[in-house]
């Protein structure tokens, strides 16, 4: 296969997890597993739509596991209650992290008892979110161009594409700096940039031949 085939905008190279959080100087995901033990492992990672949030969680999760039980769920759009049996939360102890991307989907009842259960049966919470809930502030995320032309670049890294900071400046402006819609939105640029470079170089094979 020819090494630029895969398009580097596609979802399976920019899902969380796929490409690392970077980290501002002075944080790193040991000072978020030790802010988080210092809050009895309660805390919440909050911040606008596509700023890493998930992409950060997916960073933390492996330390966490090392030192507990994790329960990881994302809630999709329309989720009011979490998807557990009765027998699943039995199971939660002191031991047990819960982990919950996209906890805003819950409704008022839903969270005012995952609270009580909580307390009474030891286990801590993460919360991924885009609004507090009140919850010890483990990380808030932000919207950076610097970080977006950081990204995208090392998406080319290993390509024969080059995408101006210009186009990302304005892909990233106008998508309101969320980062991730603004590298799926790249994924046509690449392929155009891509094939016009093929196109050029086999017109230049062509005219050199006798």
């Amino acid at each position: 296969m020819h090494p630029y085939e895969e398009n580097p905008f596609c979802s399976k190279r920019i899902r969380p997890g796929a490409i690392p959080f970077y980290f501002p100087e002075g944080e790193s995901v040991t000072t978020l597993l030790r802010r988080l033990e210092s809050n009895h492992w309660n805390g919440e990672i909050i911040g606008p739509h596509g700023t890493g949030k998930s992409t950060l969680l997916a960073a933390l999760l492996p330390a966490l596991r090392d030192r507990k039980k994790v329960v990881h769920l994302e809630l999709q759009d329309g989720v009011r209650a979490l998807p557990l049996l009765y027998e699943e939360y039995e199971l939660m102890d002191s031991e047990t992290v819960m982990a919950i991307d996209g906890y805003e989907q819950l409704s008022y009842w839903s969270r005012r008892r995952l609270r009580k259960r909580s307390r009474l049966q030891g286990f801590g919470i993460v919360v991924i979110a885009h609004v507090s809930y009140d919850y010890p502030l483990l990380y808030r995320t932000a919207s950076e161009l610097s970080t977006a032309r950081m990204l995208v670049r090392r998406l080319l890294e290993n390509t024969i594409v080059r995408i101006p900071d210009s186009v990302v400046e304005e892909r990233f402006r106008q998508y309101h700096g969320n980062v991730r819609e603004m590298l799926f939105s790249l994924y046509d640029d690449y392929e155009y940039a891509y094939r016009t470079i093929l196109h050029e170089k086999k017109n230049e094979i062509r005219s050199h031949d006798p």
